[in-house]
């Protein structure tokens, strides 16, 4: 018989981390589970230590291949993914013991095609706290609702206060296996889309008819100081606008509608202000950012975005924001970036 959960755990270089990610997996109150785990090319004691896993426990498979990236392994795992229902858990976050266990009653209670809950961050020193989502104990299960909820996960209105109220991986979600088999999805490369797990759950979730969303959180991720430190990319517009881009024609070809547009801009305005306010914010030589500013400003797309989207209705200080960028004011959108008042 199939198990009810199949998890797939894509690894790379995070023997550190790995064993207490392992004992919440093998420790389930949910015992009929299969745990996949995916070595992207570890450089460390992972393969090993995935290898030593699978011996200890028959549930456990191995899958050894090349690095390509986080989407990629988690494609390698739904290949064999042999569940009725899967997950994911990174292999530096950890999952509570009785999550799966309570994932799955409400997912057979309910019929759901996927459910969704929240999760906590946690940081080396000890300290959790929750994510805020405004996730409820609540059912989507008309096409209508299910598209609100899509576009909710993409982005809010002009008019709200924050840039989104859900915040979206696919770690926070218990998928039907069969609608994956059955429809062929997999992941985008993170390498070329910066946002695959959006991708992936828009896929999804046009083929779902039962949507789950509770409040409670079973996943713990980690934050991990030295990882943020090397988010910062140069190029990181062009890859905000490269997403912006694939999503309205994703969007489009979807039929969704004029409101769709309107959730998928304010995405690139909010992802492209935090780019600005994190570049800004950094050890860089003031020399350093200026000139990656001016790069930036001088791109037209943000005119063609002014004379388009209704950015005024923004919160005021993501108006003012935008309207410094629109215009191309380096100095002042310099200092005002710096400020820190214009965090999403």
């Amino acid at each position: 018989m199939k198990p009810k959960i199949s998890i797939i755990v894509p690894i790379y270089n995070t023997e550190q981390y790995l064993p207490q990610c392992m004992d919440s997996l093998l420790n389930q109150t949910l015992t009929d589970i299969e745990i996949i785990l995916v070595d992207d090319g570890s450089i460390d004691n992972c393969p090993v230590m995935c290898d030593e896993y699978a011996k200890q426990d028959h549930r456990i498979r191995v899958v050894h291949k090349e690095n390509g990236g986080l989407g990629y392994a988690r494609n390698s795992g739904l290949e064999i993914a042999t569940g009725e229902y899967v997950a994911f858990v990174d292999s530096d976050d950890y999952i509570e013991l009785n999550a799966y266990q309570k994932l799955y009653t409400l997912a057979s209670d309910t019929k759901a095609d996927i459910v969704y809950f929240a999760c906590q961050r946690f940081d080396d020193h000890g300290d959790m706290w929750l994510v805020a989502n405004n996730h409820k104990e609540i059912q989507y299960h008309t096409a209508a609702s299910i598209r609100g909820l899509m576009f909710d996960m993409i982005a809010n209105p002009p008019e709200a206060k924050m840039d989104r109220d859900i915040l979206m991986s696919v770690w926070s979600g218990l998928y039907r296996n069969e609608i994956i088999k059955e429809y062929g999805l997999k992941f985008k490369s993170e390498r070329e889309l910066i946002s695959e797990d959006l991708a992936f759950n828009l896929d999804y979730l046009l083929y779902s008819s039962n949507v789950i969303a509770t409040p409670d959180a079973y996943y713990n991720y980690r934050v991990v100081v030295s990882s943020l430190s090397r988010m910062l990319r140069a190029d990181r517009i062009t890859k905000n606008y490269y997403f912006y881009q694939y999503l309205l024609e994703w969007l489009e070809r979807n039929n969704l509608g004029t409101e769709s547009y309107m959730r998928a801009t304010r995405l690139f305005i909010g992802y492209s202000r935090s780019s600005i306010r994190q570049y800004m914010q950094s050890s860089l030589s003031k020399k350093e950012k200026m000139q990656w500013l001016k790069e930036v400003i001088n791109n037209d797309y943000w005119k063609v975005i002014a004379s388009e989207y209704p950015y005024k209705k923004l919160p005021l200080k993501y108006a003012l924001h935008f309207y410094l960028l629109q215009k191309g004011y380096v100095r002042l959108l310099y200092h005002y970036s710096k400020l820190g008042n214009t965090k999403k």
